[in-house]
């Protein structure tokens, strides 16, 4: 197993240190979050700076199981419906709701600063002075990655815009912080959409002329992230019309995936179907470790995401998806969707496509257009995998909606899309254990909750809240806390 460098956990949103900067490599440019005093306004550090908070987003970590935004990805989906916790290492806790919504818990404290330094470093690229189009258009992609971190913050740290769009949710910064930068309240859920939003419109600007050079320069945000985002965005707050065009926009030109053998893997940034992405290599692939909680193949891995039996039952005879579901020796089923490569890496996906003929369709649903216009981006994404149209014929309204958040769990699977679909359409949890009936028909399961040789049911095993009270939409457990070190420096909070 390779080594990794685990950071020091941040006590505060840090500033940017002038006096310092970072000698490893990213990619093709030299990562920092910090530059000299007197080099600031170089334009070509802008790009640097990006660098540097893309850097600090995927590779900052504090444990082995707290190494990126992926580890956030892998825990909002263990915290939902569709991931089954094969206790071992991890995410366990995540799976039981006992982590993230206590302020004092380190993962908690992990997710708030992983995003707040991200930010910081956004913000010291967006200050710097001067108007050349390198200058903007690498302000534009820090505009973009800032307005990716705020759209994490509002999913996170308050119930969905369109129960509430006036609740407190998180502070915002627009400027690089320093010692003496006085800390912030909470704005609103609305105002913290109306900084993403403004963010998007600007980077979509700065980024008309913007060219990627190749597939390895998928993790720069270019105008079809930019509109992937704004999709997202729209769909949050309701605006059905505009979520509907934007996704449809950012899915142009990325293909979708035909063959099982196309979607087996998920951990090449050259994937037709990705928008938008994580390079990994060997001197800068810390956050590759996340895979080993996810890969259900690999020798060594810890696997400890398993697929609901459940979801599995939901696919349909000829899809591709299908054939990569497996049971795994311990009786827990394996979801191949997942490799790490043969050196220990995996690039990291955080768009595709696929995700934007779900929104295109969902949005269209929900706007009002006829059913069976409004399900075409969903038939094109169904072909593609095999297992043709959905029938509108006879269906409500509701039941075509319920038919693509059916096929979002299905498609997104391990994304990181489990919990914040869960919040945005005000939903509880679902976890089924499998009958003693169902049992008698598939292998043995062994859980290793406290004995290795104790019987549990097959399937979901942590079916309640820890007070016991059942699975309830709108749920405080669903949302991050305030880191208690946070809300104690803070008074404003």
């Amino acid at each position: 197993m390779k080594k990794i460098k685990i950071q020091s956990i941040l006590t505060a949103v840090a500033g940017l240190f002038l006096a310092t900067s970072c000698s490893s490599s990213f990619l093709d440019t030299e990562p920092t979050d910090a530059v000299s005093s007197d080099q600031v306004a170089v334009a070509g550090n802008a790009e640097r700076l990006f660098n540097g908070a893309w850097y600090n987003l995927f590779e900052y970590g504090t444990t082995y199981a707290n190494i990126g935004y992926r580890a956030l990805q892998c825990q909002d989906d263990m915290m939902a419906s569709d991931v089954v916790s094969r206790p071992k290492y991890g995410f366990n806790s995540s799976y039981q709701f006992n982590d993230v919504a206590i302020p004092s818990d380190g993962r908690t404290s992990f997710a708030w600063y992983l995003i707040y330094k991200t930010i910081d470093n956004c913000n010291t690229a967006i200050s710097i002075k001067g108007d050349s189009e390198e200058l903007r258009q690498a302000q534009g992609q820090a505009l973009a990655l800032r307005a990716f971190c705020y759209l994490h913050l509002v999913q996170h740290y308050q119930f969905t815009y369109l129960k509430d769009k006036d609740a407190p949710c998180v502070p915002i910064y627009t400027e690089p912080t320093t010692s003496g930068t006085k800390p912030k309240g909470k704005s609103t859920v609305a105002q913290v959409y109306q900084q993403i939003f403004d963010d998007l419109n600007l980077a979509q600007d700065y980024l008309t002329n913007y060219v990627r050079k190749g597939d390895g320069q998928k993790f720069k945000p270019n105008t079809d992230v930019v509109n992937g985002l704004m999709a997202r965005a729209y769909l949050l707050t309701g605006q059905w019309g505009e979520a509907a065009k934007a996704a449809e926009a950012a899915r142009k030109g990325y293909s979708l995936m035909t063959t099982t053998a196309e979607y087996e893997g998920f951990n090449n940034i050259s994937n037709k179907e990705w928008i938008w992405g994580s390079p990994q290599t060997l001197s800068q692939s810390d956050a590759s470790y996340n895979f080993y909680y996810l890969d259900a193949t690999y020798v060594g891995a810890y696997s400890s995401f398993m697929a609901d039996p459940h979801l599995m039952d939901t696919f349909v005879k000829g899809d591709i998806r299908l054939p990569l579901f497996q049971w795994m020796r311990e009786g827990y089923l394996g979801y191949k969707k997942f490799h790490m490569r043969s050196d220990d890496t995996a690039d990291l996906v955080l768009m595709r496509s696929a995700e934007m003929y779900l929104i295109e369709a969902e949005a269209k649903v929900r706007d009002g257009v006829a059913l069976d216009q409004a399900v075409a981006p969903l038939n094109t994404l169904r072909t593609a995998r095999g297992v043709g149209n959905y029938d509108v014929t006879g269906k409500t309204k509701e039941q075509v909606i319920d038919e693509i958040l059916m096929e979002r769990r299905r498609e997104l699977w391990g994304e990181g899309f489990g919990i914040t679909d869960v919040l945005r359409n005000q939903k509880a949890v679902e976890r089924m254990a499998l009958s003693e009936d169902m049992q008698k028909t598939e292998v043995d399961c062994w859980q290793e909750g406290g004995s290795f040789a104790k019987r549990n049911p097959l399937g979901h095993w942590f079916l309640n809240f820890p007070d016991g009270k059942a699975f309830s939409a709108n749920s405080s457990y669903y949302l991050y806390a305030i880191p208690e070190k946070e809300i104690n420096a803070n008074p404003n909070l």
